[in-house]
């Protein structure tokens, strides 16, 4: 059995922080996942009391919602127009979201009313604003986030299996087809020697160019 860590000064220690908290929480759920985050994980980290913590956040819940919001702040909706290339922007927007997705799966959704979860309803707005001062219907505009969120949801699925199991997905789709179709062989399977990060820039920018032609006819310029 486990005991807390060696009791720290009464009242807060000078050493510890709000960022200190946050940062230790990032940290657990980078190396061992959202299911290691506890205030005891904390405490041992941190190297304080468990009780401790609680003069500073009021649940572990509270705790993991600072985490999850010190993540998203590093994305940023993109003001479509005023960049000089808007379909690269968005594709960028939705790879930083992969990225967080594949390291941190459980980040989103986050819980209704917290404060990540308040970033990305923001987060969507923006976007669907953007969409739809391009002309486009709220049913468009609605279908193409989701559309985009969708393929990039699935994309960080995929990539933590692939990670996590020798086998190729792709391989075994490959292996299905028939043999007879040469030519189509031969192009999934340059297509599937991408780097999946490249395959799924390419998959966002296609599908920007479907649903959101006049953004793709700006890159062109």
């Amino acid at each position: 059995m486990t005991s807390d860590p060696a009791p720290a000064p009464r009242g807060r220690p000078r050493k510890l922080t709000v960022d200190a908290v946050i940062d230790a929480a990032v940290a657990v759920i980078a190396e061992e996942g959202f299911a290691a985050l506890s205030t005891r994980s904390l405490a041992r980290r941190l190297d304080v009391r468990s009780s401790t913590l609680y003069s500073y956040f009021d649940s572990i819940e509270e705790i993991a919602d600072a985490a999850v919001s010190r993540m998203l702040d590093g994305i940023h909706v993109p003001r479509l127009a005023d960049v000089d290339d808007p379909a690269g922007a968005l594709v960028a927007l939705f790879v930083d979201l992969r990225e967080l997705l594949i390291v941190h799966p459980d980040a989103i959704p986050a819980r209704p009313e917290s404060r990540p979860w308040a970033q990305m309803v923001g987060m969507v707005n923006a976007l669907l604003a953007q969409f739809l001062r391009l002309g486009l219907t709220v049913e468009r505009a609605a279908a193409c986030y989701e559309a985009l969120i969708g393929v990039t949801m699935a994309s960080a699925a995929t990539a933590r299996r692939t990670q996590q199991t020798p086998a190729s997905e792709i391989e075994l789709l490959l292996d299905g087809l028939d043999p007879a179709d040469t030519d189509t062989l031969l192009r999934l399977r340059e297509w599937a020697g991408e780097p999946d990060d490249e395959r799924f820039r390419h998959t966002i920018r296609e599908l920007v160019g479907w649903m959101l032609p006049t953004l793709h006819a700006r890159a062109g310029d």
